[in-house]
């Protein structure tokens, strides 16, 4: 499980563009993980998509996780699922996947954070960390209540929510361990290079970091 640089796909990006040929631009930048996720389209559509991309996944070493359908990520055989508060519980996931794959958790609130600590998921995503103008509904938690999330979890934190290549060093600052994007990679017309951005961000701050230790 490597979710340093995580891409997460979104319906209104790929009005005018093509799916599998920009993943894999952004697989060249350097992301480590695509977690797939579109509301708008058929089930069809997406397991076929999904095979695509598991191959392509493969190909480059990088992760596939697929957002809310389990039934999605284990027909294709992706190595992660990740659920939120009104998709099938964490418990029932695990049933379902076993071993086969880890499973993601969304919260946007530390009082959220407290409740799901015991379920038995990887990983969990913490946002939103930043304004953003990807979700409508979304909640501010801010960059203080990221770090005290760090402290209250043993399981790893991933970022989401208005992260941009100069905000990397504080979110890796605060303690996350992974940095989830959409519009900071999808909002580009050179996906590559925006991801490159990210990658760089993400080395210049451990760079500094060991300089420092």
């Amino acid at each position: 499980m490597n979710l340093s640089i995580y891409l997460v796909t979104d319906d209104a990006f790929f009005k005018d563009r093509d799916l599998i040929s920009t993943i894999e631009q952004a697989i060249q930048g350097g992301i480590t993980a695509l977690q797939y996720r579109f509301k708008q389209k058929s089930s069809r559509q997406m397991y076929e998509e999904l095979l695509v991309l598991r191959e392509l996944t493969k190909r480059y070493g990088v992760d596939l996780v697929v957002n809310d359908r389990v039934d999605l990520a284990l027909a294709v055989e992706a190595d992660g699922v990740h659920v939120g508060e009104k998709d099938l519980p964490p418990d029932v996931v695990r049933k379902l996947v076993g071993d086969k794959m880890y499973i993601g958790y969304s919260v946007n609130s530390l009082e959220k954070l407290r409740e799901v600590e015991h379920l038995p998921i990887d990983y969990i995503g913490f946002g939103s960390i930043y304004e953003t103008s990807t979700k409508e509904d979304y909640k501010l938690v801010g960059i203080e209540a990221l770090r005290q999330a760090v402290k209250m979890t043993s399981k790893p934190i991933v970022a989401i929510g208005g992260i941009t290549h100069y905000r990397v060093a504080e979110v890796l600052e605060a303690g996350a361990k992974g940095i989830a994007v959409v519009s900071a990679i999808l909002g580009f017309e050179n996906v590559k290079s925006a991801t490159q951005s990210l990658v760089e961000a993400c080395k210049s701050y451990y760079r500094k970091k060991m300089h420092f230790l």
